[in-house]
């Protein structure tokens, strides 16, 4: 389906592009919100991603997936607005966590309502650094390989499935201690 309208937008035909639009604006905001944290500036992001899609799909291979070239945009617009904000990251130092923890947060957030879980993933992602919270969306979230999130992110599959094991602990820290905070 994707190379029909592919081949309609290089053809010329601009109202095709909104095809790539319905198909991918969720799962790019997503990929966004992950790694710039703010609902604007995610927007923002995706938005600006869509326009360099537009301006450079004439250059798309077809080597790879269009969602794998469009999600690799995302991702660079992603850290060049980073960059441009010049947001620190954030320190966080994640603690040691147990396999009873883990299972236990696993435990809470399986009796959460779908309301709640979607606000406590925004919340996590909000306090773990943007790397973190990019590999977590694309993992479990948008259900990506480990080399599909090698060829969207450009980083190296051992920096991935690092990043991972930090995101993870860093997420369950943090449940654990919203846990606390508010028992569900």
């Amino acid at each position: 389906m994707d190379a029909h309208y592919l081949n309609e937008v290089i053809k010329g035909n601009t109202d095709a592009f909104g095809y790539f639009i319905r198909t991918y604006q969720n799962k790019a905001f997503g990929i966004a919100i992950a790694m710039v944290k703010q609902e604007d500036d995610a927007k923002d992001v995706v938005q600006n991603s869509f326009i360099t899609a537009y301006a450079s799909i004439s250059k798309f291979r077809n080597d790879s997936k269009f969602s794998t070239w469009f999600y690799r945009i995302v991702v660079n617009t992603g850290l060049q607005f980073l960059a441009q904000k010049k947001r620190r990251a954030i320190k966080y130092e994640a603690l040691e966590v147990s396999q009873t923890e883990k299972t236990a947060c696993n435990a809470i957030i399986k009796k959460m309502h779908q309301d709640d879980l979607k606000h406590l993933v925004k919340l996590v992602f909000g306090k773990i650094p943007s790397k973190q919270a990019l590999l977590l969306q694309l993992f479990y979230i948008d259900e990506l390989s480990i080399a599909e999130i090698e060829a969207v992110t450009n980083f190296s599959k051992p920096n991935i499935k690092v990043l991972l094991h930090r995101g993870r602990t860093s997420f369950y820290d943090i449940v654990k201690k919203e846990q606390i905070k508010k028992p569900y």
